[in-house]
């Protein structure tokens, strides 16, 4: 069985991009069509519909909350790498010297 290729961060997040798109847009098309049917049906129009809006858009949200969930747990936080740590020192060092440069007179410009 051939190896499958490492996944790449863009691609998870497109991944993640279209799972809540679904998770989003079938709930909610599917509470306004079904809504709007049980309105006519019974003559309750705009309450009908508009609960099953609310209960659509509790359902995407759950559906939401799970999509991340997983993602997040296959994902975990990496800590700062050292080099990171290092290149961010670099970085303030290099603004105190100008700091202390501007104080003394000595502004490059």
């Amino acid at each position: 069985m051939p190896e499958r290729a490492p996944r790449t961060y863009g691609g998870d997040l497109l991944s993640i991009g279209f799972q809540i798109a679904i998770v989003v847009g079938i709930p909610l098309l599917a509470a306004a069509f079904i809504g709007d049917a049980l309105d006519r049906q019974l003559g309750t129009t705009p309450t009908l519909g508009l609960v099953a809006i609310l209960l659509g858009l509790v359902i995407a949200g759950l559906g939401t909350f799970f999509v991340l969930r997983r993602y997040l747990a296959a994902n975990p936080d990496q800590p700062a790498s050292d080099r990171a740590r290092e290149a961010g020192r670099s970085w303030e060092r290099e603004i105190q010297e100008r700091e202390q440069k501007r104080e003394a007179g000595e502004e490059d410009e």
